[in-house]
């Protein structure tokens, strides 16, 4: 194992043509599918929490600023800099959470 990979895992285990993800993106909305052979989906399950973490960072507060700006609300910027500011940091806290509670 090298001390630089994020998810420790037993150096036997090797990537497998087996495991694909696939991400389909057209007008109704984005999709999302991924599989690995059956002894791999614990490492999946572990793995999904930092891709996750990573990618709710970034696409969250671009999601709360539309969503924002269609309801209208009127709110101070104060206010909307800091809804934009917690849904970009509520993700990375679960990633944090999560990676702490493995080790």
């Amino acid at each position: 194992m090298s001390t630089h990979d994020v998810i420790p895992f037993p150096a036997d285990e090797r990537p497998s043509s087996a495991a694909y993800v696939k991400i389909t993106t057209t007008r109704s909305g984005p999709s999302f599918e991924a599989s690995v052979p059956g002894e791999a989906a614990g490492r999946m399950l572990k793995t999904s929490h930092l891709a996750f973490g990573i990618c709710g960072t970034v696409i969250a507060p671009p999601v709360m600023a539309k969503a924002l700006d269609v309801v209208g609300l009127g709110m101070p910027w104060q206010m909307t800099a800091l809804l934009l500011a917690l849904a970009s940091m509520l993700p990375l806290a679960c990633y944090t959470m999560a990676t702490r509670a493995r080790i």
